[in-house]
């Protein structure tokens, strides 16, 4: 058996997942480290620490870093500037990995891209030609298999749907525009909605508006409602465009399980059934979770 790792990085809103992954995309030493912080470079030097630790653990050869990042990223620069991490504006994140594992091969992916190539290789979308992966977490991005390649687009962020507008006249999301989708549809944006609605939490966690709608609480039903027709528009737009059959949904919204996924797939089959040619559109849960990001992220170098 080789003895070969990748380091995989998964940069997302509320953390920063750092692992060893090997050749048979096994996962191990994972540490995560909050995204939130003052300064960018305070962030890094938690990320540099992490990554010091991972790999003075580690008894195998690195042969390289394979980062999967929320975007926008510049991978012919090798810089990210996160719409929801707002101390990592031109972070060269490249050069920083480049310095603290001493290796040169590094790779720079979306999160979602990332995703969409781990599901693709290891996961629900084995077998399918083409399909979109997605992540709705604390934002929402997409990553895009065509015939059977990874497709990165000119600049490396292909499948920014996340930031498609669904309402030209709707409310403004994080990076500015009005009405994308990931202002109604992400983690936060529904629980912003919900207490806009009435929900009467001190929680900011989409967690427990999952858990009050389980229970009943109709103003967290709605909420859920609101945001996963907002999604199913996005998604439908997407596919219809580019005539896809297959999605994959991972990140932590999609893990709370039929309370989400249940008013998702209803409004995706309304949304879908506007364009016939979409009668067989396949969505699945990602498999892999939360390692999903990592191990994708690490396939840009294994």
């Amino acid at each position: 058996m080789s003895n070969r790792v990748a380091l995989g990085v998964d940069v997302g809103a509320t953390k920063i997942a750092i692992a060893l992954i090997n050749e048979q995309y096994s996962v191990s030493n994972r540490i995560d480290v909050a995204s939130s912080a003052s300064d960018g470079y305070e962030l890094w030097n938690r990320v540099a620490t992490a990554t010091e630790e991972i790999l003075e653990k580690t008894g195998s050869t690195l042969v390289g870093v394979g980062i999967g990042s929320a975007g926008p990223i510049y991978p012919k620069v090798g810089t990210i500037s996160p719409v929801n991490i707002p101390v990592w504006r031109d972070f060269p994140i490249v050069d920083c990995f480049r310095e603290t594992a001493h290796v040169d091969r590094i790779t720079l992916h979306g999160d979602a891209m990332a995703l969409a190539h781990a599901e693709h290789k290891v996961g629900s979308g084995v077998g399918s030609r083409n399909m979109l992966g997605i992540v709705v977490s604390t934002g929402i991005g997409g990553g895009l298999i065509l015939d059977n390649q990874l497709f990165e687009g000119e600049t490396g962020n292909t499948s920014y749907f996340g930031h498609s507008s669904i309402d030209f006249q709707g409310i403004q999301c994080a990076c500015g525009r009005l009405g994308c989708v990931e202002a109604y549809a992400s983690g936060p944006n529904m629980v912003n909605l919900a207490k806009k609605l009435g929900w009467q939490s001190a929680s900011n966690s989409f967690v427990d508006v999952a858990a009050d709608a389980r229970n009943g609480n109709s103003v967290a039903l709605e909420a859920i409602e609101i945001g996963s027709r907002a999604l199913a528009v996005g998604l439908v737009n997407f596919v219809g465009s580019l005539d896809i059959s297959h999605i994959v949904v991972g990140g932590g919204v999609a893990q709370a399980g039929e309370i989400y996924w249940n008013p998702l797939m209803k409004h995706i089959r309304a949304e879908a059934a506007y364009a016939g040619f979409l009668s067989e559109l396949k969505v699945s849960p990602a498999k892999l979770q939360t390692d999903a990001g990592l191990i994708g992220a690490a396939l840009g170098v294994l």
